[in-house]
């Protein structure tokens, strides 16, 4: 396939690209940054329709990954934007299958101005969402654009990546972040390589597919060395417990992407 990238220069960008090169697809990056054949401003409309032009498939990886230090305004405009853009101009050139790096941050607790809690765990894509806060504002609106094109016909997943790190940086954080701050995460997170393998699968859905899914994509560990069932007792003793969890199991339900994408988490930063 000729595989459109949006944010190759970003962390997950570039990962995607080098995964997609070495199973063999031709790769057409797009980013504000990096070098000038690359080079591609996602909020202009013709650059874009000629960055996608002959593209089979686009991975939408580009954006604000972070709202910190950020005017919302400005937030809300390229996050939005460079998402309807990219699809627009793929739809016109008759693409007709689109993965979208959402976020495990649309349901609001990840930067809520104020505390949150899930109502129940594991956390599932049916859990609500309750967000206060612009960032996951335009998760949302990332997904329900995706919505829109997918009813004209297009194939498109969008990821609910959790924090996405590599093992090295889970393993920074187990003593540098304090375990309360961990906490409206529910201590989860998603290894970078597997994230952007989930992207690759989602280029050729299962049947099981609907034709638009969103999905959960995270770890089945957490990030920290209690064990979990003591952490959610102190820190959400009002949260619901629809499943077991003990040990160091994640409170990510992910069972969604392995039914329409075959993907499961396969790297954990315990392993070594």
């Amino acid at each position: 396939m000729r595989v459109w990238v949006s944010g190759s220069e970003g962390r997950l960008g570039a990962e995607v690209c080098r995964q997609l090169l070495a199973a063999g697809h031709e790769v057409v990056g797009a980013d504000v940054a990096g070098s000038p054949s690359a080079r591609v401003d996602l909020l202009d409309p013709g650059a874009v329709a000629r960055s996608v032009a002959g593209c089979d498939a686009v991975v939408h990886c580009a954006g604000i990954p972070s709202p910190e230090d950020v005017d919302p305004t400005d937030l809300v405009r390229t996050n939005t934007l460079t998402t309807f853009t990219a699809l627009e101009q793929a739809w016109t050139a008759g693409v007709r299958t689109a993965v979208l790096a959402s976020s495990g941050a649309i349901y609001g607790t990840a930067f809520s101005p104020e505390p949150l809690a899930q109502p129940y765990v594991p956390v599932d894509e049916d859990s609500p969402l309750q967000y206060l806060d612009p960032y996951a504002l335009t998760k949302d609106l990332l997904e329900r654009i995706g919505q829109m094109y997918a009813r004209r016909g297009m194939t498109v997943t969008a990821l609910r990546f959790h924090w996405i790190l590599s093992r090295q940086e889970v393993r920074d954080l187990v003593d540098a972040v304090p375990e309360q701050e961990g906490a409206r995460n529910l201590w989860g997170y998603v290894d970078l390589a597997d994230a952007a393998r989930a992207c690759l699968l989602a280029l050729d859905p299962r049947p099981e597919h609907s034709g638009y899914e969103a999905v959960l994509v995270a770890s089945d560990e957490t990030r920290v060395v209690r064990p979990v069932e003591e952490l959610l007792r102190e820190h959400f003793p009002d949260t619901e417990l629809r499943a077991p969890l003990t040990g160091t199991a994640g409170a990510f339900d992910c069972s969604r992407a392995e039914r329409v994408l075959g993907w499961r988490p396969t790297s954990r930063w315990r392993d070594g």
